[in-house]
């Protein structure tokens, strides 16, 4: 008989974040686009009295729901971080401490075990982790024992099933492979001084699975017609065989009496003919009955402790095994349970499960294929598309949609549309696919709604969000616009930088952060691991504990391709995000974290000024497509800054209603797409210049988009609201562009003016912010874009000024040119972008003057000092603003607890223009 009836090849690879429990144990994987909230999945096993639980690594939100619950856990170790911790006893302490030790205080989580490792020895990773396995378990032990922890919580590895082999194919014959015996005495040693059981994973269904001459009656417990002797003993099923095999191996190393834990057992539901919910009550159902007799195996009588995998079905993981592997859940994707299961193994086995309650669901809508598609070979490379970035392993022969075409395509469609929470473009397939009410499932066949995530999901939260610059002299404190941001129901923001108050304040806000790495830091990321895994502990885990900042994109740089940089960063990039995003993987949090570059939109052209001619720069060509190609791979989005005002301020020619959204002019048309706008311009040359790249599809985020309202001819609050109104109606109506239709994810630039920040491109770079230095809104703004636009944003409270009065010119003075000289120091030190012809301070000399002074006064605390002008300044407490020029008072920074940010992002705004203009 093939030696597959003894041993089970366990080629599945878990590599998950995942939660572990007591008593009968169930191994909790979270390798899914859209996780259930972890306290709703910890009320769960509660409620079906499920007391251990395994994990495949210790994240915070998770750990932080299991705490108080008394269930039993079994932290993990993902197979990546053996190296540093086997090379550091320090990083052994240190991850100890933080995911150990900092959950045991009273009241906390029961941990009982830390599985170093995950089947670190498979033989299909040719020994990657052998020497490192023995290594990292002596240190972390040796770290718990240190912390006072050790006596109760023990490290172990759980092992795959391969590493022990019988060459007759026996139970009786077992014994560790050749290859790694040495290396298992060690562990095996440790193991029996520091009273670990011995982890190992069996899973009867592979036996099946890989082996077509395989009896199938031998996979499950009923007994089947020819049963296998050895030594006198009769085996009926091959789980005992699989067990006994180890204790004999054990035995021949001196380790007989060792405790054994089957680290993961199960059935899958789909994704193969024997993968099904027959089978896979049959074989739970056996199971139980068998742990619930406490019959143990030939070798060894009494209980088993044993883990089932899994709790729910994963959607991401790797399929690289077989498509089974993304069905191992007793629970649906939602938190429902399969079929009947009885888990104390007494009762008939026709007990249900009990749900996950206060699950969350996307609307009641389906994308499916329309029915006016005739031609259906046509839609194969849809469905391609569509399955390669979802969901479709339930699709086939055997499966539980046996579907023709049509019915492929549209499950395709769906599960494409769902993973995308049901944002309309998700549902568009070259004009193929169409939404609705109707539930398209088919039998067994379900064609699912996606739940709403716990958190945010991978694609980010709903809706438009803003960025918060804080290159001001006196930025207002984190708390009060944190404050204010929920008052505007504002739902995302977007940071240059990872500010501690800032995101302290954004804490427990359920806001969605974007959160952004300077271009200078950059060389020393792309070319120190050490310092990614740094920035990435202190800026991101850091923040992520329960009620912490709901990060969903780090931002690796800021238009760091700009061409006014000469190439600066070029070299840095690429590795930089590669080093962030391996330092989130490894923290556990790559499946919900994904890294970004925000680009200018000057790293692609259009030789014709025409969309339909768009391309990437050509001396950027080969590290874009690194980045593109990393981007498809991580499925994260493409993120461009997009600036009308600059089409139009740079260019004298440029038609002016083509920089705004009321369709005025003479439209622009190109490949029979018709371009009203530049907005829609530029996007659609990028969609053209990703097609010719060979990414057509990545998702696409506008970083930047805004219009400031002083310091140019064209800057000001009229043009300004007059663009937001177009701009916000246009998202509303989740028109698109006329090459990609549906929602636009996009940021407002900006929250804020900011009187710190370079002029180089222009004055009016201090007067982006839709919101004055003070946190009072400008002009009228809806921000929903589904009204008239009459509406006030609501303003920061609470923000303390400092006395009402201001430093003018003496009006003794008669000789101007005297106080020139004072007033060019004054404006080189402070803010004077709004002085000047077409601009809100249009003054004479003397109000210029005066003007000045009164900011470089503000901008000093109103120290007295700061009025002299070799005597020429004086105070007043009469307010001398004019018309549309306001004469600041500065907000106190002292009594309202701020503190001045030196933050130093490069926002770059000489973006690239697309001369339209040429075409009229």
């Amino acid at each position: 008989m093939a030696r597959a009836v003894f041993l089970v090849w366990a080629l599945s690879v878990i590599l998950a974040t995942t939660n572990l429990a007591q008593g009968l144990g169930v191994n909790w994987g979270t390798m899914s686009s859209h996780l259930l909230p972890p306290k709703k999945v910890v009320q769960m096993l509660k409620d079906n009295g499920i007391k251990k639980v395994k994990l495949f690594d210790a994240e915070p939100r998770t750990l932080n729901a299991l705490a108080g619950s008394g269930i039993q856990v079994m932290v993990g170790i993902p197979n990546e971080k053996l190296e540093k911790l086997a090379d550091s006893y320090s990083e052994a302490q240190e991850w100890v401490k933080e995911n150990v030790t900092e959950w045991l205080r009273d009241g906390g989580v029961s941990i009982s075990n830390v599985g170093v490792g995950n089947e670190p020895y498979l033989t299909s990773y040719n020994g990657t982790y052998v020497k490192t396995t023995y290594p990292a378990l002596k240190n972390i032990q040796k770290a718990l024992d240190e912390s006072g922890a050790g006596g109760k919580v023990k490290a172990t590895v759980p092992f795959n099933a391969d590493v022990y082999e019988s060459t007759s194919n026996k139970p009786s014959d077992g014994c560790f492979r050749k290859d790694i015996k040495n290396n298992m005495v060690e562990i095996l040693r440790h193991l029996r001084d520091s009273k670990a059981p011995f982890v190992v994973n069996i899973y009867p269904f592979l036996s099946l699975y890989q082996n077509a001459d395989f009896p199938q009656e031998f996979a499950f417990f009923e007994g089947g017609s020819k049963p296998v002797r050895d030594n006198n003993i009769e085996y009926k099923n091959v789980f005992d065989a699989n067990c006994d095999t180890l204790i004999n191996a054990l035995k021949k190393e001196g380790f007989g009496n060792m405790e054994i834990v089957i680290g993961e057992v199960g059935w899958p539901t789909d994704g193969d003919k024997n993968a099904n919910i027959k089978n896979a009550k049959k074989f739970y159902d056996g199971l139980l009955k068998k742990l619930g007799k406490e019959e143990g195996t030939p070798l060894r009588k009494g209980k088993i402790e044993v883990y089932l995998f899994g709790l729910f079905d994963e959607d991401q993981k790797s399929v690289a095994p077989g498509d089974f592997e993304r069905h191992w859940g007793i629970f649906r994707y939602d938190g429902q349970p399969k079929f009947p299961m009885d888990l104390s193994g007494k009762g008939s086995g026709n007990q249900m499960l009990k749900a996950v309650q206060g699950v969350e669901y996307l609307d009641k809508q389906w994308c499916v294929l329309n029915s006016s598609v005739k031609n259906l070979s046509q839609t194969q490379a849809e469905l391609n598309y569509a399955c390669a970035e979802s969901d479709c392993t339930s699709l086939g022969s055997g499966r539980s949609c046996n579907l023709d075409q049509q019915g492929n395509v549209s499950y395709a469609f769906n599960i494409y549309f769902q993973t995308r929470d049901q944002d309309v473009r998700a549902c568009d397939f070259n004009g193929t696919a169409t939404i609705t009410k109707s539930n398209p499932s088919v039998g067994d066949c379900l064609f699912p709604v996606q739940i709403v995530g716990a958190g945010a999901s991978r694609h980010g939260a709903v809706g438009f969000g803003v960025n918060w610059g804080q290159m001001s002299s006196h930025p207002l404190p984190p708390n009060n616009v944190v404050k204010m941001l929920k008052d505007n129901g504002i739902k995302k923001v977007k940071l240059f930088d990872a500010d501690p108050t800032t995101m302290k304040a954004l804490s427990g806000t359920g806001i969605d952060v974007m959160v952004g790495i300077p271009n200078e830091k950059l060389n020393k990321i792309a070319h120190d691991y050490a310092t990614a895994r740094k920035w990435v502990k202190q800026n991101v885990t850091a923040y992520l504990h329960d009620g912490g900042v709901t990060i969903s994109y780090v931002a690796v740089g800021n238009e760091p391709f700009l061409t006014g940089y000469n190439g600066t960063f070029v070299k840095d990039v690429y590795p930089s995000v590669k080093n962030v995003q391996k330092a989130l993987d490894e923290a556990g949090v790559g499946g919900k974290i994904k890294c970004v570059v925000p680009f200018n939109a000057d790293v692609y052209e259009s030789p014709s000024n025409k969309p339909s001619d768009g391309r990437f720069r050509k001396d950027i060509k080969k590290s874009m497509s690194q980045i593109l190609e990393f981007l498809r791979t991580h499925k994260s989005p493409f993120v461009v800054n997009i600036y009308p005002f600059l089409s139009l301020s740079l260019s004298s020619g440029f038609p002016k209603e083509f920089a705004f959204f009321d369709g005025g002019g003479k439209p622009v048309r190109d490949n029979g797409a018709q371009y009203s706008n530049v907005f829609d311009a530029n996007y659609d040359t990028l969609l053209w210049a990703l097609k010719k790249a060979g990414v057509p599809n990545l998702d696409i985020v506008i970083g930047e988009v805004g219009w400031p309202t002083d310091g140019h001819d064209y800057g000001n609050s009229r043009l300004a609201k007059k663009f937001y109104d177009g701009l916000l109606k246009k998202l509303a109506s989740q028109v698109g562009t006329p090459l990609r239709k549906g929602y636009l994810e996009v940021y407002l630039f900006g929250l804020f003016d900011e009187d710190e920040k370079s002029i180089a491109p222009g004055d009016f770079e201090r007067h982006w912010g839709i919101f004055r230095y003070d946190g009072k809104p400008k002009f009228p703004m809806d921000l929903s874009g589904q009204a008239s636009g009459h509406q006030m944003l609501k303003g920061v409270e609470g923000v303390k000024y400092l006395q009402k009065q201001w430093c003018v010119l003496n009006s003794d003075v008669r000789n101007l040119s005297r106080a020139l000289a004072e007033f060019n120091y004054a404006c080189s030190q402070a803010d004077c972008t709004s002085l000047g012809g077409k601009r809100s301070c249009d003054l004479e000399m003397h109000d210029r003057i005066s003007f000045a002074f009164n900011e470089f006064y503000q901008k000093g605390d109103q120290d007295y000092r700061k009025c002299d002008f070799s005597g020429m300044g004086t105070k007043v407490t009469r307010d001398p603003s004019k018309g549309d020029c306001l004469f600041r008072i500065q907000i106190d920074l002292l009594s309202a607890a701020g503190q001045r940010h030196a933050l130093s992002y490069a926002y770059a705004s000489l973006l690239f223009v697309i001369a339209f203009f040429t075409l009229f």
